[in-house]
């Protein structure tokens, strides 16, 4: 029976993290690999008490759900180096506790068996270090860049108040071309997809993914520099396992170049995602946060993020 753990950070936010969790409860299935899940949330500085809030709406989850709180806002990277380090109890014998971790943002919400799928690569592949789910504009299906496309017309709008129930119209919204979200997932599903899409240059996604602890073992956690801003998390951690961009410590002789890591979507796992909306609020600027996060990447590794994206395969 295998372990898995998926974490989500949440700043603030509450209504797309409440839908988040409500989609994410109904439809993890676990019964055919009989799959062991627990979840945990990580409150990254919330100004609300995001633990007592959702141990009231989710008095009887489906799956065991911890709590970790930080004071102040660590960060992305933080958070999901948090996630990986996590264990519900002391272990000496082993350096992770679970045996895949899920890293999912607060406004990804989950059709119906996403995770088992994802699950059933890892194991036909020991080399995929990294998979991903699909979403609303992955450039793997026609279907999915129109749901992208309308998306932007009916996609709940952080810069306004809104509710948790506006956040679930917004879906039907969306997918009712197709009768709904979960009917969407069907039909995707249907199309006969590989179980493992590998990644083509700009089409890479860190909106909600699974990885291997041997991989994290091996090249290192995420990059927590320049808290909490940071520098493209995601980026560099893709650069890493194409070996374009490693710290001076991950040799040749810890990461052979015949030895990459494998990187992709996962065919049968869909999920949508209400874009842009994960650390946004009212008095959230993207453009500065944005520019910040490129002036941090020049920092460190001396040329644009659009002149690494570039470089990869």
């Amino acid at each position: 029976m295998k372990k898995i753990l998926i974490g989500i950070p949440v700043l603030d936010n509450v209504e797309i993290t409440r839908a988040c969790l409500q989609h994410l409860y109904l439809n993890t299935e676990t019964e055919r690999l009989r799959l062991n899940v627990s979840v945990l949330i990580i409150d990254n500085g919330s100004q609300s008490n995001i633990e007592d809030i959702f141990r009231q709406d989710f008095k009887d989850p489906a799956f065991t759900t911890y709590f970790l709180r930080n004071p102040q806002n660590k960060g992305v990277a933080a958070a999901w180096n948090q996630i990986l380090q996590f264990a519900p109890e002391k272990i000496s014998s082993q350096s992770f506790y679970y045996d895949y971790y899920v890293v999912s943002n607060n406004d990804a919400f989950f059709g119906a068996d996403w995770l088992q799928p994802m699950v059933e690569a890892m194991k036909a592949d020991k080399r995929i270090g990294w998979i991903s789910t699909m979403e609303n504009g992955s450039p793997v299906l026609e279907e999915l860049t129109e749901a992208h496309s309308l998306s932007k017309s009916y996609r709940v709008n952080p810069q306004i108040s809104y509710t948790t129930e506006v956040v679930n119209e917004s879906l039907k919204q969306i997918y009712g071309k197709w009768g709904g979200h979960e009917p969407f997932c069907r039909l995707v599903r249907s199309k006969g997809l590989p179980l493992f899409i590998p990644f083509q240059k700009e089409g890479r996604s860190a909106v909600c993914f699974m990885v291997r602890p041997a991989m994290i073992d091996q090249i290192g956690f995420f990059d927590d520099d320049y808290s909490p801003i940071g520098l493209a998390e995601d980026l560099e951690y893709f650069l890493r396992m194409e070996q374009i961009l490693k710290p001076s410590w991950l040799t040749d002789e810890i990461y052979p170049e015949e030895a990459k890591w494998k990187c992709g979507f996962c065919g049968k796992s869909i999920v949508h995602h209400n874009w842009c909306s994960t650390r946004q609020g009212p008095n959230f600027d993207g453009r500065k946060w944005d520019k910040a996060r490129e002036k941090n990447w020049k920092a460190k590794f001396g040329k644009s993020r659009k002149y690494y994206t570039k470089l990869l395969p």
